[in-house]
Order: C-alpha cells, then sequence, then structure tokens
C-alpha cells in the first residue's frame, strides 16, 4: 500500500470547517455580552430564586397598601354616620337641585323597574356582589399581567377613595333609599349590604360620591386602555367592558342607594386624578431584557 503525504492548505481547513453540523456551530456561538460558559439569568438557580422573591415581596407590599387603604376608608366613614340630622337636610337639597337641573326623577325609575321582581333581584346581586369582587381581581388581573399599567390605576383608585372620604366626612348625605318615595328594594329582597353585620361597619349617609360608579368607571378605563392597543378584537371588547360603569349606574338608582349627582361627583373625581396623576408607565416594558435571537446558520 502506498502512503500518500498530503499537505492540507488553508482551503482544506475551510472545507472542514463548511462540512461541519449546523449543532456544532450553534454550540460555539455564545450570547453577545455574555462570556462563554456563564449561566445565563434564566438558568442560574440563584437568579430565578432572587426575582420569586422579589416578586413575593412585591405582592405582599401592595396587597398591605390595598388593604390599609380600604381600612383607612372604612374607619373614616363611620366619621360621618352620626351626622344624622344633617344627612337628611342635605339630601333634600339635593334633591330640589337635581329637579332644577332636569335629571330624571330616581323615584319614577324606581318605580318602573319594580314591575319586574327579576329585574330587582338583579340589580340588588350586583350592587352587592359584583363592585368590590370586580374591582379586586381587575387589580390582579394588572399586577399579574401588565404591570406597567397597574401603578397607574392603583393610585387612580386611592386619590379618588382619599377625595371621596373627605366628602364623606365634610357632606354627610341620606340615600334615596331612606328618603320619602323610594323604597329600599335591598332591604325588601335580603340583598342589602347595608342590613345585619353590614349595618354595623357600614356608613349609612355617606352617599356622595358613589364609589361603586367612580370604581367601576375605573375599571372599564382601564381594561380599554390595555386592550385598545391590542388586535381588533380586544379593542371591539374595549368598548364592551363600558357596560360595566352603565349597568352600575342603572343598578345604584333602581336600588336607591345613590343620587344621579353621586355618580357626577365620582366621575368628576376619576377626572382630576386623570390630570394630576402621570400616566401609565411605559418604561416598565422598555426595561425588560429582550432575548438575543441566535444567529441563523448559512446551510
Amino acid at each position: 500500500m502506498v502512503r500518500r503525504n498530503v499537505t492540507e492548505g488553508p482551503s482544506h481547513e475551510v472545507d472542514r470547517l463548511d462540512q461541519a453540523s449546523p449543532t456544532t456551530q450553534a454550540a460555539s456561538v455564545t450570547k453577545a455580552g455574555e462570556p462563554a460558559g456563564r449561566p445565563t439569568a434564566e438558568s442560574d438557580p440563584a437568579a430565578v430564586k432572587a426575582r420569586r422573591m422579589r416578586t413575593f415581596k412585591d405582592a405582599a407590599r401592595e396587597l398591605v397598601l390595598v388593604a390599609l387603604l380600604f381600612g383607612v376608608y372604612k374607619l373614616g366613614r363611620g366619621l360621618a354616620s352620626g351626622e344624622t340630622s344633617t344627612a337628611f337636610s342635605n339630601a333634600k337639597q339635593l334633591l330640589t337641585m337635581q329637579k332644577d337641573l332636569r335629571l330624571p326623577d330616581e323615584a319614577a325609575i324606581q318605580d318602573w323597574f319594580m314591575q319586574s321582581h327579576a329585574a330587582v333581584t338583579f340589580c340588588n346581586k350586583y350592587y352587592a356582589y359584583v363592585h368590590f369582587p370586580a374591582t379586586v381581581g381587575f387589580l390582579l388581573w394588572l399586577w399579574i399581567r401588565h404591570r406597567d399599567h397597574y401603578k397607574w390605576v392603583r393610585n387612580i383608585l386611592a386619590m379618588m377613595t382619599g377625595a371621596a372620604l373627605i366628602i364623606h366626612i365634610l357632606v354627610p348625605l341620606a340615600p334615596p333609599r331612606k328618603m320619602p318615595g323610594f323604597t329600599d328594594t335591598g332591604m325588601d329582597a335580603g340583598d342589602s349590604p347595608y342590613s345585619g353585620a353590614g349595618a354595623k361597619i357600614a356608613n349609612q349617609f355617606a352617599a356622595m360620591p358613589s364609589l361603586h360608579v367612580g370604581w367601576a368607571v375605573v375599571v372599564a378605563l382601564g381594561i380599554a386602555s390595555v386592550w385598545h392597543a391590542a388586535g381588533t378584537g380586544r379593542r371591539v371588547a374595549s368598548w364592551a367592558v363600558w357596560l360595566h360603569p352603565a349597568i352600575t349606574l342603572m343598578v345604584v338608582v333602581v336600588t336607591a342607594n345613590h343620587y344621579w349627582m353621586d355618580a357626577v361627583v365620582a366621575v368628576l373625581l376619576m377626572i382630576f386624578a386623570l390630570a394630576v396623576l402621570p400616566g401609565p408607565d411605559r418604561n416598565l416594558q422598555r426595561g425588560l431584557i429582550r432575548p438575543i435571537p441566535a444567529p441563523r446558520i448559512a446551510r
């Protein structure tokens, strides 16, 4: 056998590299800016644990803040609970003002709805069981999926609630259900949040403003602001979410828990909060580290 001694030149070395498998070539490529052999943030157990701990601390802090806000609000509402004579006097003046403004008669609307037991039952259950769970669920959804909008919405709700608390203390107001010509449908149907144990913690004379309506408008605004920039389907849904504040407005009137002006003042508080607070923190999205795509291997 004749052994040939062939010396490979540079061209042979290039051909050998070209024939290497794509897997071998891809394995030799590291992420930009990362030294070879160093674990990434996604694979480093310490980094993953630190990120989870930070998320847990953030969630706990937000939970404490919301609970503290709700507790202070409930405590403050009780400060005006004893102003009975002033609350009824203010209610009479408000009804007169609404009549002068030619606003629809709430008592007439309530009488019309009371012809249907199912409609009144629906309104009372919506008032008692949708308002708070819907707001909490909405905040959780924002915190988990749209953190850039969460702080913006939370601050709006906090400012509205704080301003409402001041109004409750300064302007006690008896709700329509306690005025002549109106019916306390919640008490009749057994779904009133102001009876039983609720009567001991709720302020019966804090009708102005209606946070049921105010919070519902903020929920719709928050969802619409997130979905409007999405695809066509969600853009249509972003308009449908406004049914929630519309139904809430109808509900507070039918149940005689609030006046028209209670809803108007709540919306004005929201507009004021929008004017003085910064918008969604878009930098949270811009600041996210985006993975660098792997280079395409020529074949």
